[in-house]
């Protein structure tokens, strides 16, 4: 094979790598990777804020992140503030029970990264209370007495949800099969230039 030929061959494969390198960040797809406080945790004192870690960096805009907490009531104090793969979300603290954390971020394949996780709350944020002890001793029946202040009332726990997060579109299509089948690629075109070069050489 003559240097004209060698060239065009190094050419082809260099203009073809490129191409596959230039593919792959285009596949690209964020990932939910943990969280602080973790999925299913029981934790006694409430952060200020929780933490989710994704696998990339995550953009702000498109970012959505809600709290809910006992009784379907809000859990989120204030905006979301991200810190490239970490986004920190205010929690808003009522009263004990679990607390469910929904998140929807943008990912470069335009496929969003959604999910849930959930831990459990054993101590309100606010404590009940003491009664002020009385002046005088009641001298009402026991069946007129009103209900004492150190009774504890009952909290209603809002539903269980499913404390497994889910991530629906988190499966990317694999870029392996085209690198192989560009790799591929290369080696036949540099074989039949090759083979090329030779019968024309012995042909000469």
């Amino acid at each position: 094979m003559d240097l004209r030929g060698t060239r065009w061959t190094l050419a082809v494969c260099a203009g073809l790598l490129a191409a596959l390198a230039g593919a792959s960040p285009a596949l690209a797809h964020n990932s939910f990777t943990g969280s602080n406080p973790e999925d299913g945790a029981t934790v006694e004192k409430a952060p200020k804020e929780i933490e989710l870690r994704f696998l990339d960096a995550v953009d702000e805009d498109g970012t959505k992140i809600t709290v809910t907490g006992p009784g379907g009531a809000s859990g989120l104090d204030g905006e979301p503030r991200f810190d490239g793969k970490k986004v920190f979300a205010p929690l808003r603290v009522g009263r004990a029970g679990e607390y469910t954390v929904v998140y929807e971020i943008p990912s470069d394949d335009g496929h969003p990264v959604k999910g849930d996780f959930a831990f459990t709350l054993t101590e309100a944020a606010v404590a009940a209370a003491a009664p002020s002890p009385s002046a005088a001793p009641s001298s009402a029946a026991p069946s007129s007495a009103a209900p004492s202040a150190t009774e504890a009332v009952p909290a209603t726990d809002a539903p269980v949800l499913n404390p497994a997060a889910s991530d629906s579109g988190d499966e990317s299509t694999p870029w392996w099969p085209w690198a192989v089948g560009g790799v591929l690629l290369v080696i036949a075109i540099a074989g039949g230039t090759i083979a090329w070069g030779r019968r024309h050489g012995q042909a000469s």
